[in-house]
């Protein structure tokens, strides 16, 4: 008889295991394992092959869990689905209806993926630095909670390098603060091309009569800029 926690609402009243249960939990956490491992791997090919664009690599993860044909497979034997893969291929006998305009706030984005939908709204620098500009540091701890995403980083820093001015920066120097702070961070400053690199200590010479060069130093430090 099991006398130890049922965190997991596995033992019955009776004080017996539920071993069906157990096994259900055990495979779905497995499942969950493979699942971020599979995308790992994904992001790490989509960061070596050099994609195009953030979109092209966020589709190359959500495929990630893809297998090819074996052999024998039959597509008569598959279920059917009607939601074209590729819409764009398909667009002759495919409506498609253009989404509303979001109307978000920086308060109700949750995560990367909303934040991603409004950065790329954003067709010019301007666009996308106000939406920075709108972010508390709560907000970016928020959205940026599991990673900041592989490309993202270097985007942000060329954005604040051509839109701030001397009277935003006091919240360009929360967000440089705020940044280091999100998931995976460490990973996203390892792909840095060179030239987001040079415009981030741009950022920080900028910064630093503002700061003082004590900090200056110390976010020098965090973006491995030494």
């Amino acid at each position: 008889m099991w006398k130890g926690k049922n965190s997991f609402g596995i033992v019955g009243k009776d004080g017996e295991v539920n071993f069906s249960k157990l096994e259900r939990q055990i495979d779905t956490a497995v499942a969950a394992d493979e699942r971020y491992w599979t995308q790992n791997q994904a992001k790490i090919r989509a960061v070596t092959n050099k994609v195009a664009s953030y979109e092209e690599f966020e589709e190359i993860v959500k495929a990630s869990h893809l297998k090819p044909l074996e052999k024998g497979d039959r597509i008569s034997d598959m279920d059917v689905f009607t939601q074209p893969w590729n819409v764009a291929s398909s667009k002759d006998n495919y409506t498609f209806t253009e989404p509303a305009p979001s109307d978000l706030s920086t308060s109700t984005l949750k995560n990367l993926t909303q934040f991603n939908r409004e950065w790329r709204k954003g067709k010019q620098p301007s666009d996308r630095f106000q939406l920075l500009l709108s972010m508390t540091e709560v907000d970016v701890l928020r959205v940026f909670h599991a990673e900041i995403g592989l490309g993202l980083l270097g985007e942000i820093i060329e954005v604040i390098q051509i839109c701030f001015c001397e009277d935003q920066m006091e919240k360009v120097c929360e967000l440089l603060t705020a940044l280091p702070k999100c998931g995976r961070f460490d990973l996203s400053l390892n792909f840095l091309s060179q030239k987001e690199k040079l415009a981030l200590k741009s950022i920080l010479d900028s910064v630093s009569s503002y700061l003082g060069l004590e900090k200056v130093a110390e976010l020098s430090t965090l973006y491995q800029l030494d």
